[in-house]
């Protein structure tokens, strides 16, 4: 099928179902909605057979959907209107919660329902929920209703009785440190994250927080500030305490930041909790990395919100892998978040800097170190274990180690260029091609659009894919591992791995790939052309675009052709 993907941003969702349609052979385009009648112009200029909305914001023309059929994404449960769908399940604590698939008309979500699908409500932040539950069902009953629609089968279709619920404002959000329990607190920053924020007052001011975690052992008056730990603040509650990691400052122009870096005058006199990722003490509380040993494994746990790593989080990282590699382990194994293995550097906080180009050096340079330290790791397996999505940097520094394991609903984006033609380090010049080879290596650097964990398996890109949910996954990596291990096939893997990198080394080393990545990722930071610096600019501030980027659109590449 011919089908068209009506976008505000593509986003994970958007390039999950680009992924799982396109490796079926269906032809998507994209159109941002930029404008009414640029929307109107693409469905002229593509003639759709079949139009998906994942993610907008605002209604479908008229235009569109009464001439091409329209089938809009919407992340409730049959029934269910509104544009914070998420947002009220939270807050309102839903028990079971669902995604549907409807026809667009002319009312808000109140069209027939094609399909849903339904699951249980975690605990979690509202863009965790979205990524892994909402997108999970989204794709099965898409994929349901093409296979009918292929089939000359009329979808069975449900009419519901709609309740419309309004867009969630700030006084539904608003976190009141006085009068707030720790869970109503995590519940309303759970709603709002990771846009548009809870806003809450710290001082004489309000910020806007993101990513909380429960603090069960400090404790503080409420609204209290009372530790800091990796640029993340613990503050008092009513009952308790929470860890904030992120914040941002009202205003139009503002970013999200590390919430140490946002308030830093709040902060002196604060106690700097300091806890190595591998020290062993008698509470538990927020840790950004943490480091477990067992059955002869290494498990470097790395929790960097949405999957950006600053310089520092690179530098705690590299710290904590070599610590891993002096402890008496056959293996070490990296994970992410259950959202994001890594998407690299991290634009926000150099966006922040004094100087963009002096934080992007810095930031790329402590990723080539870390990538550097697993790559010279020699007398241990290493492990790349993405439970969630990867992008640009990220997908190379899971290259770096020998294997590289994926759940099956995993998202890839292994190129660099999106963000102002950025060239890219992590020594990706060496990995890559050593995969998949240069020809190959070239097509996926050039492509600029996603690929399924399956699709990057299939053409070598990474070593295996995984069903099932995170916990399955987990323990069925853990299994293979240590059957591995524990085998005679391991010895003989070291050695080989030892002998391959010696004549790696002697053929080109390792420091000559990194130096001719850096002088052109130098010209990127400090050279004439502004592209990456722009770019960067628009990504933090979430900037819509004023037009959809050919790349994305099938429909606009056909019609610049002579």
């Amino acid at each position: 099928m011919r089908i068209l993907f009506l976008c505000y941003r593509f986003n994970s969702l958007s390039q999950r179902l680009y992924c799982e349609l396109t490796e079926r052979g269906h032809e998507v385009s994209i159109e941002l909605d930029v404008h009414p009648e640029l929307t109107i112009e693409a469905v002229n200029n593509y003639k759709p057979d079949l139009i998906i909305a994942p993610f907008l914001k605002r209604k479908i023309p008229r235009e569109v959907w009464s001439r091409v059929k329209t089938l809009v994404i919407h992340p409730g449960p049959p029934g269910d209107r509104g544009p914070s769908a998420l947002d009220w399940a939270i807050l309102r604590q839903e028990k079971e919660w669902g995604v549907s698939l409807l026809e667009a008309v002319d009312e808000y979500d109140a069209g027939p329902v094609w399909s849903y699908r339904t699951f249980p409500m975690r605990k979690a932040r509202k863009s965790s929920i979205y990524r892994n539950e909402t997108t999970d069902g989204a794709v099965e009953s898409v994929l349901e209703i093409i296979e009918q629609l292929l089939e000359g089968k009329e979808p069975k279709k449900l009419y519901p009785k709609g309740i419309w619920n309004p867009r969630m404002d700030q006084s539904y959000r608003y976190v009141n440190w006085s009068e707030d329990p720790t869970g109503e607190i995590l519940r309303k920053v759970y709603a709002s994250d990771s846009q548009p924020g809870a806003l809450a007052r710290l001082g004489d001011d309000e910020y806007y927080i993101f990513n909380a975690y429960r603090e069960d052992y400090l404790k503080g008056k409420p609204g209290e500030i009372i530790a800091v730990r990796d640029e993340a603040i613990c503050i008092g509650t009513l009952d308790g305490a929470v860890w904030i990691t992120h914040l941002r400052e009202k205003g139009k122009d503002s970013i999200k930041l590390p919430a140490a870096r946002v308030i830093g005058h709040l902060l002196k006199n604060i106690r700097e909790e300091s806890i190595k990722p591998w020290e062993i003490v008698d509470f538990a509380t927020y840790r950004e990395i943490i480091y477990e040993e067992e059955g002869g494994i290494g498990h470097i746990f790395f929790n960097f919100y949405n999957g950006a790593m600053s310089t520092e989080q690179c530098e705690r990282l590299l710290e904590t892998f070599r610590y891993a590699k002096k402890r008496p382990v056959k293996a070490i194994v990296l994970w992410g978040q259950e959202d994001f293995f890594s998407n690299g550097m991290n634009l926000n906080t150099i966006e922040n800097a004094e100087s963009p180009a002096d934080e992007s050096w810095r930031n790329i340079n402590a990723m080539d170190d870390l990538c550097e330290e697993i790559l010279r790791t020699t007398d241990k397996l290493t492990v790349a274990c993405m439970q969630g999505n990867a992008g640009a940097g990220g997908v190379f520094l899971a290259l770096t180690c020998d294997l590289v394991y994926a759940r099956e609903s995993v998202v890839l984006n292994p190129h660099y260029k999106n963000i102002g033609n950025l060239y890219g380090s992590e020594f990706w010049t060496y990995t890559l091609p050593k995969r998949v080879g240069w020809e190959m290596g070239k097509k996926i650097m050039d492509n600029r659009m996603p690929i399924s964990a399956k699709q990057a398996f299939k053409i070598g890109l990474i070593d295996k894919v995984f069903k099932g949910t995170q916990k399955e996954f987990r323990e069925k990596v853990i299994r293979e591992l240590k059957d591995f291990i524990d085998s005679r096939d391991y010895e003989l893997f070291i050695e080989n791995k030892k002998t391959q990198r010696l004549k790696d080394e002697l053929q080109k080393p390792l420091s000559e790939y990194r130096k001719e990545e850096l002088e052109m990722m130098k010209l990127n930071f400090y050279g004439f052309d502004p592209s990456y610096h722009v770019a960067r600019y628009y990504f933090v501030r979430r900037i819509p675009p004023f037009r959809t980027p050919p790349y994305l659109a099938i429909h606009r590449r056909l019609k610049s052709k002579p």
